[in-house]
C-alpha cells in the first residue's frame, strides 16, 4: 500500500504511512485476499479521482494539488474495515463462530468506492439535483445527484463487488456479489443525504459522512446475512 500510494501519488506522505498501517493490519487480521481487495479499491478509486482532472481543477473541486488524498481520508475510509478485520480475529482463533466478515469488509469498501466514483465522475454531468428535494443544484455540491453520478456509483460498487466474488474462497457467489454491489450503492445514497443535511451546514466533515455511510452499509449487510 505504501509503495503503490507513493508510486501513483494516491496519498500524500502522511496518507501513505497511514495506508501502510492499514494494509499491514488488514493483511494480518484478515488475509492476503483482504489486502488484494483493498489494493484494487485504492487503484480504481485513484483512477476515478484522476478522471476529468482538468475540469476539477478549474472548478477547484480536486483532491489535494494533484489528486492525492490525506491521512484523514485513509482513516475515515478504512476505520470500518479495520473494525471488521479485528472482529475476524475472533473467528481465526476459534473463540466465536464464523461470520461473513470478508463480505462485510467488501461492503465497507463498496460504499466508499461508489461515493468516490459518483463524486469524481459525476462532476461532468451538468444536470444535478439535490437528493433531499430534487431541486436543481450546482455540480460538486454535497448531496447533489445526477444520472451520470448514479451510474458511476454503480460502477464503483460493481468493481469492488465483482473483485470480492473473484477473491472469495468458496468461489464466485452471485447473490453475495449482488449484495455487496447493492449495499455499496445504497450506502452512497446515505452519504449524499448526510452530505446535504449535515455536511453542507458544517455539522459533519466529509470524512465523518464517509464513515457513517460505510458503517450504515455494513450494519445493513450484517442484518441481511444474519437473517439469511
Amino acid at each position: 500500500m505504501f509503495a503503490l500510494s507513493r508510486l501513483l501519488n494516491i496519498f500524500d506522505l502522511k496518507g501513505s504511512v497511514a495506508a501502510l498501517i492499514v494494509g499491514l493490519a488488514v493483511s494480518f487480521l484478515g488475509s492476503i485476499r483482504w489486502l488484494i481487495l483493498l489494493l484494487i479499491f485504492a487503484v480504481f478509486s485513484h483512477l476515478a479521482t484522476k478522471a476529468y482532472f482538468d475540469l476539477k481543477q478549474k472548478n477547484k473541486l480536486q483532491e489535494g494539488e494533484k489528486g492525492e488524498r490525506k491521512m484523514s481520508n485513509v482513516f475515515y475510509a478504512g476505520i470500518t474495515g479495520l473494525v471488521i478485520a479485528l472482529l475476524n480475529v475472533t473467528t481465526i482463533i476459534g473463540r466465536y463462530p464464523y461470520f461473513h466478515y470478508f463480505e462485510l469488509f467488501a461492503i465497507s469498501l463498496s460504499v466508499i468506492s461508489a461515493d468516490t466514483f459518483a463524486s469524481e465522475i459525476g462532476i461532468i454531468d451538468r444536470k444535478v439535483y439535490m437528493i433531499t428535494n430534487l431541486k436543481r443544484a450546482v455540480p460538486g455540491i454535497n448531496g447533489g445527484v445526477s444520472v451520470i453520478g448514479q451510474l458511476a456509483a454503480l460502477l464503483g460498487a460493481s468493481i469492488v463487488g465483482i473483485s470480492y466474488g473473484l477473491l472469495s474462497v468458496g468461489g464466485f457467489n452471485t447473490l453475495q456479489v449482488v449484495m455487496v454491489i447493492f449495499l455499496g450503492f445504497i450506502g452512497c445514497q446515505i452519504d449524499s443525504y448526510l452530505g446535504a443535511l449535515f455536511e453542507n451546514k458544517g455539522k459533519l466533515s466529509k470524512g465523518e459522512v464517509n464513515f457513517i455511510a460505510s458503517f450504515s452499509g455494513v450494519i445493513l449487510g450484517a442484518l441481511f446475512l444474519y437473517l439469511l
